[in-house]
């Protein structure tokens, strides 16, 4: 063997392929915002759309956190769009402070703007007379 010895013939068998991998590589793309902005970003703008997108994993029918809620609070409670009684400032601090079994959810994950949108929904008793974006 010309001086490499099995070691180094394997560190440079490793870092060639890694070099494969490096010149292959494909750009990673950043994530879409899930409102409307100046610059053409795509998703839901209104409080509804958003509710789905960014809280409807957990609040949707079947999620935890409606299960969680029926279990709390009874049958029929825990869907929180069917909900009447819930003031807009209740649904801001529950999300940003956490309660229970939820989470805190930061200004990350949903921007003060999304958030004002999906407490105006919730808080509407009319949900499809919810105001628009």
């Amino acid at each position: 063997m010309n001086g490499l010895g099995k070691g180094g013939l394997a560190i440079a068998f490793i870092a060639g392929i890694g070099m494969v991998g490096l010149a292959t590589a494909q750009p990673v793309q950043p994530a879409q915002p899930l409102h409307h902005s100046s610059a053409g970003g795509r998703g839901p703008a209104d409080g509804e759309g958003l509710y789905k997108a960014r809280c409807g994993y957990c609040h949707l029918p079947g999620g935890t956190g409606t299960m969680m809620l029926e279990r709390r609070l009874g049958e029929g409670h825990g869907l929180l769009a069917e909900r009447t009684d819930l003031p807009a400032d209740y649904v801001k601090a529950v999300a940003r402070n956490g309660l229970n079994s939820m989470p805190t959810i930061t200004p990350v994950e949903v921007t003060d703007e999304e958030l004002e949108r999906i407490a105006a929904y919730l808080a509407t008793a009319d949900k499809s007379r919810a105001p628009a974006p």
